[in-house]
């Protein structure tokens, strides 16, 4: 009995010893979205300059876009971190409406979450709108190259078509060798002289008188 009574000590001070040790174990949490700014459903009165979320832990971006409530895309910043936070510039130049900036981060322990901020305003945001991708804004300067290098082949070519042209000219003429003019054949002596015998079929040869 007094065995069993020590076995039983022994035990439930092992356990308490590891309690003691261990200490509690933290729990694995992800990261919360705590705060934005906008606020999500805020009716401002004009168009923010930056997206600001606030999260309870450092995250990684994956993705942050923004829409209008027709679908159109606005071109957010680059998404820059500081410390919890996660900010984006709003260009300039969005009419007023609804949006929605869609965000998909990863917490610290790995975990992917995600959700959407909505806001609306009634004033365009000031500044100039960012050109869209693929604008034609760039289509002049690819013009003026093409032009310019057209240009560059033209006087290149008639430089060189001049040289040629005052090299024949200071050429002195030869009177021999390959280029020299062929010379006149002679003319082929006459065969109907009056002292040539004529030749008759029926009399034979004779002379004339």
């Amino acid at each position: 009995m007094s065995r069993l009574v020590r076995i039983f000590t022994l035990t439930v001070i092992a356990a308490v010893g590891l309690l003691i040790f261990a200490g509690p174990t933290p729990a694995s949490a992800h990261a919360k979205l705590i705060s934005t700014s906008p606020t999500n459903g805020q009716a401002l009165d004009q168009g923010p300059s930056q997206i600001v979320m606030t999260f309870d832990e450092p995250v990684t971006v994956q993705t942050l876009r923004a829409t209008s409530d027709d679908g159109t895309e606005v071109q957010l910043g680059e998404p820059t971190i500081s410390g919890n936070n996660v900010t984006a510039t709003w260009p300039g130049g969005q009419k007023g409406g609804l949006y929605r900036v869609g965000y998909l981060v990863t917490s610290q322990d790995g975990h992917v979450i995600d959700g959407v901020l909505i806001f609306t305003y009634t004033t365009a945001t000031p500044g100039t709108p960012p050109a869209a991708p693929g604008s034609s804004s760039s289509i002049p300067w690819l013009l003026i190259g093409v032009l310019g290098l057209v240009a560059a082949g033209a006087v290149v070519g008639f430089l060189a078509w001049k040289r040629n042209q005052d090299s024949a000219a200071a050429r002195p003429a030869t009177s021999g060798g390959r280029h020299a003019a062929p010379a006149a054949a002679p003319e082929a002596a006459s065969t109907t002289s009056e002292d040539a015998p004529v030749y008759a079929p029926d009399a034979g040869t004779r002379t004339a008188d």
